[in-house]
């Protein structure tokens, strides 16, 4: 959970933060910043991470190729190009919707970390809706 008076700025800084634990390869440490299974009840485990960028990038896909067949995360700081992001409050108060190109692979990826952070109990849930490609 984060405080909720989080500003945009920290919630983009939180999700930047959660990139760089991925391409450090702890995606145990990743998995636990999320506090709440998505909409779909996705538990977003270390093998359910996997599963969603394997199910993005498939073997064969123009990705995968012109990659060497590899799909894995990068440090944002390190990835080339510009990333697409944005922080929308949700209209009824709630919280905020969060979308962020992943680096991969050295670079931004067309794949997007789809995140909400919700109010509970005076603090800031963190949930990742999808990782899906845009």
């Amino acid at each position: 959970m984060l405080p909720a008076n989080s500003t945009p700025e920290e919630l983009l800084a939180f999700v930047r933060d959660w990139f760089r634990i991925l391409a450090s390869g702890d995606t145990a440490t990743a998995s636990n910043l999320i506090d709440e299974p998505n909409c779909y009840d996705i538990e977003w485990t270390p093998q359910y991470i996997r599963h969603a960028i394997d199910l993005a990038f498939v073997p064969d896909c123009r990705f995968r190729l012109e990659h060497n067949g590899l799909a894995e995360f990068s440090d944002p700081d390190s990835a080339v190009g510009q990333p697409q992001f944005d922080v929308l409050p949700f209209d009824d108060g709630s919280g905020y919707s969060v979308h962020y190109d992943v680096p991969m692979n050295g670079v931004w990826s067309d794949l997007t970390a789809q995140f909400e952070f919700v109010f509970r109990d005076g603090q800031l849930a963190v949930i990742l809706h999808d990782l899906h490609v845009m």
